[in-house]
This record gives C-alpha cells, structure tokens and sequence, in this order.
C-alpha cells in the first residue's frame, strides 16, 4: 500500500462497494452506471484448475469481459426491456459486501478487495453465488468511480444463466 486513506475516504470508498450492490438488488440501472469510468472493465476470469484462474482475457476464457461504460449501458437495456429471454423476469438478488479491505491507496486511485456473497431468487427457485472482488476505484470529478472490477466466482458449476447482477 502507497498509503492509507483517512477514514473519511476509506468510509466513501467502501460506500462505492455497499452503493453499487444496492443499485444491482434494487435494479436501479442508471444508478449503477453512474458509479463506473467511461473507459470501466469488468472482468470475471474462469477457473483453469482448481486452484489457478485464468489470467488473459484476451487469449484465455472468460465468465464474461465487458469494457466500456456503453458495453455496460446495454447490458442494463437488454435486463430492463425485456429483450433478453435469459434476464426475464430477473431475478430478486441480496448481495452482500465483507473483509473490506483497501489494499493500495493514493491521491486519486485506490485498490479495494472484498469478499461477496449473492443469494438469487427466480421463478419458485433459490440459489448462492461467493466469491472476491478487486474494485479499482479512480476520483472523477469529486465522486470515487469503478474503472476496473475484477469478479472470482467461488463455484465453479454454474447451472444457470450467469449474468453482472447475479455477482
């Protein structure tokens, strides 16, 4: 670490975390936009083996990889029209954000890690999703925003569709 925020800073950057879930459990997309870069990433590598995850997501697979805030933008169209067979109905999530930890901190620019467990709820059926988040958090304008979200899915059997809101 670079250096540690005072506790007013690290309180905001943990609300980006806490805020961000609540946009995705309360589908208030705008909201969800509004808290990434334009230039965000959000990637969620696959397991390779049991232990080691893949590490490229440009030449190895990928649980999903979506760069740009209006890759992001039409992702939440196709949940909130209807469009997409897949998101329809959505689900009801809760997501939960713990171990909060700012790992690398300075004037600008943090790095937040965090453990993260999903419960879904869709047509009469409940299921769980866990695993850790690395946020990069970047100060635009007064506002901490996520530039780079890198989602570890613990399961590693997925017999469901899996999409950005379900971690």
């Amino acid at each position: 670490m670079s250096g540690a925020p005072d506790f007013a800073t690290w309180q905001a950057l943990c609300d980006v975390l806490h805020e961000e879930a609540a946009c995705l459990d309360e589908q208030r997309w705008d909201d969800w936009l509004a808290l990434y870069t334009d230039d965000a990433v959000l990637w969620a590598p696959a397991w390779d083996a049991e232990h080691q995850l893949t590490r490229d997501p440009m030449r190895e697979v990928s649980l999903f990889y979506v760069e740009g805030k209006p890759a992001l933008s039409d992702r939440a169209w196709r949940w909130s029209s209807g469009d997409s067979a897949a998101s329809t109905p959505l689900p009801r999530t809760s997501h939960l954000i713990g171990s909060v930890r700012v790992t690398q901190f300075s004037t600008g620019a943090a790095v937040v890690d965090s453990r993260w467990h999903t419960q879904v709820y869709r047509a009469r059926r409940t299921w769980s999703y866990a695993g850790s988040y690395r946020h990069t958090l970047r100060l635009e304008a007064g506002s901490w925003r996520i530039a780079h979200k890198t989602i570890v899915l613990t399961n590693d059997l997925v017999d469901t569709t899996l999409d950005l809101y379900h971690v």
